[in-house]
């Protein structure tokens, strides 16, 4: 996965903006409150686009992910999304870290300079043209899911590994080592009466589905 490495603003760049207006420096913070409502650390990015909006600015970072299981292996890359709120001078600036779609980290600094920007509004995000019912299943094509579902709402690409399985002559098996895969992740949006659904593919092969909140097209 490439992605364009730019210098990590987390704290160090709220911090410059807060010491120039002379506000307070930056500090954690659980939640973000929006016009569509509140987003917390572990939401989905549909979540922060559907209630937030998009971002004042965003920037792509490459950090280290841990390997599980493979002891001697070298560190993958996992990109995060650093995205900054900025409301103007009446609000706090926020800035949101996402990892591959979720939300991980959420910290407010001094007030805002953007006095020219209008307030971030919830965004308007495409419906799935699929039926949660027979749209999809597991095993189904990267392929399939597309000429059933449409294009999803959000996309996110990633390596993984997975264990490479062998024969232990009794009804369980035991990994014999792992390989990395290429993951990809859609989001699909089916309203605001339905919960959104993250499908989870590996090589091109959907292997999981997770369920989310409701969701925010209409």
């Amino acid at each position: 996965m490439t992605s364009r490495r730019t210098t990590a603003p987390s704290l160090a760049a709220l911090a410059a903006v807060a010491t120039l207006v002379g506000a307070p420096l930056p500090s954690l913070a659980e939640t973000l409150r929006c016009e569509g409502g509140i987003v917390a650390v572990g939401d989905w990015k549909l979540d922060l686009l559907g209630k937030c909006g998009e971002p004042t600015n965003k920037e792509d970072v490459q950090v280290k992910a841990r390997v599980f299981g493979l002891m001697d292996g070298s560190p993958g890359q996992l990109k995060q999304e650093h995205w900054i709120y900025d409301s103007g001078p009446s609000a706090f600036l926020h800035l949101v870290t996402l990892e591959l779609g979720v939300v991980t980290g959420i910290e407010r600094g001094g007030y805002g300079r953007d006095s020219g920007r209008p307030r971030p509004a919830p965004a308007r995000l495409p419906r799935a043209l699929c039926e949660l019912s027979g749209g999809f299943s597991l095993g189904d094509s990267t392929d399939r899911v597309l000429a059933r579902c449409g294009e999803p709402a959000l996309r996110e690409e990633t390596r993984g590994q997975v264990p490479v399985w062998a024969p232990s002559g009794n009804e369980r098996s035991v990994p014999i080592g792992f390989t990395w895969v290429r993951v990809e992740l859609w989001t699909y949006d089916f309203g605001p009466r339905s919960n959104a659904r993250r499908l989870e593919f590996e090589d091109g092969r959907l292997a999981r589905i997770v369920t989310g909140g409701y969701g925010y097209s209409r």
